[in-house]
């Protein structure tokens, strides 16, 4: 009998630490949810691409590494900080939403608490590296980044349309930062002529997100009306002011695309790899216009996922 009870608790106890270890990978793998690490990666690498072209000749290699890990961690963790507080917000109206309602804090396998802690730890770890590995203002642009993200842009999304415009400022901010965190001193040269370099990836970042998430808010409009966000495919129920934006953004975006070439911090790879992939992006926008649809729209979605990392890309070559 007695060996057979200790065989048990054996048992038990190896059933209850096995459970324990499950529990502990599923909240981390919740975590991790919460945080949006896929859209970070991208982040990272438009705070990197800022970084390079900071080219601050006083450092050594070594030094100059070091420093652009430090950037890129710090940039993660606020891009992190503000997808776990922007989420924490809109907690309720996720839950009415098929797309986000099996997300963490909805389904309430994160604490509005935990979320809270969790956001808040990361924006002071992020914005804290960047200031102590890097200079002032870097830290300052990413704690705006932050702020205006989750306090202004996510509010406002309950409220009117233009939250897209806003919220465009914020997502563009990574090669900003990048820039500033890659200079000597306090990196107010960002604000300067010399930070163009920077501020013309931020355009091509800036007019990119219009399309982009119109044409995500489009194909998601019943969802977002279920929420009452007043996106503005929700009340653009024809899709003419919708589309007419999508067109104007995609416009916008071949010109715009070549103007690192035009001032010289890119050269001729760029130039007609960013052309082909503006006119390509066009023509999906022309398509979506001509006949709207979710399937349409869903392609010039995915087209936008193309464009961006297409064109990044062949900027970082064109730099080697």
């Amino acid at each position: 009998m007695s060996v057979v009870g200790h065989e048990s608790v054996g048992e038990i106890e190896r059933i209850e630490s096995k459970v324990r270890r499950q529990s502990i990978f599923a909240r981390r793998a919740d975590f991790v949810e919460l945080a949006k690490v896929k859209i970070t990666r991208m982040v990272m690498i438009t705070a990197y691409i800022g970084y390079g072209f900071a080219n601050d000749a006083g450092v050594s290699v070594f030094a100059w590494w070091l420093e652009l890990f430090a950037m890129l961690i710090g940039v993660a963790l606020a891009c992190m900080s503000a997808s776990v507080l922007n989420q924490l917000w809109e907690m309720d109206t996720d839950a009415l939403m098929d797309r986000t309602k099996n997300r963490p804090l909805p389904t309430k396998r994160i604490t509005p608490k935990e979320a809270l802690v969790f956001g808040l730890l990361l924006g002071v770890l992020g914005v804290g590296l960047l200031w102590y590995a890097c200079n002032i203002i870097s830290a300052l642009l990413c704690l705006g980044t932050i702020i205006s993200y989750v306090l202004i842009y996510t509010p406002l999304k309950r409220i009117s349309p233009v939250a897209l415009l806003v919220g465009a400022v914020p997502g563009a901010m990574p090669p900003v930062i990048g820039y500033a965190a890659g200079l000597s001193g306090h990196g107010m040269e960002v604000f300067t002529g010399s930070g163009f370099a920077a501020w013309s990836i931020f355009g091509i970042m800036f007019v990119w997100q219009v399309p982009h998430f119109l044409a995500l808010a489009w194909m998601y409009r019943d969802d977002y009306a279920k929420a009452n966000m007043p996106m503005l495919p929700v009340i653009d129920r024809d899709g003419s002011r919708t589309f007419m934006q999508i067109l104007i953004g995609c416009l916008t975006l071949v010109p715009l695309g070549l103007l690192p070439t035009m001032i010289k911090i890119s050269g001729m790879i760029y130039f007609f790899a960013a052309l082909g992939c503006g006119l390509l992006f066009l023509w999906y926008g022309i398509k979506v216009v001509r006949e709207p649809s979710y399937e349409r729209a869903r392609s010039l979605f995915l087209a936008s996922l193309v464009y961006l990392p297409v064109v990044l890309l062949f900027m970082l070559i064109d730099k080697m």
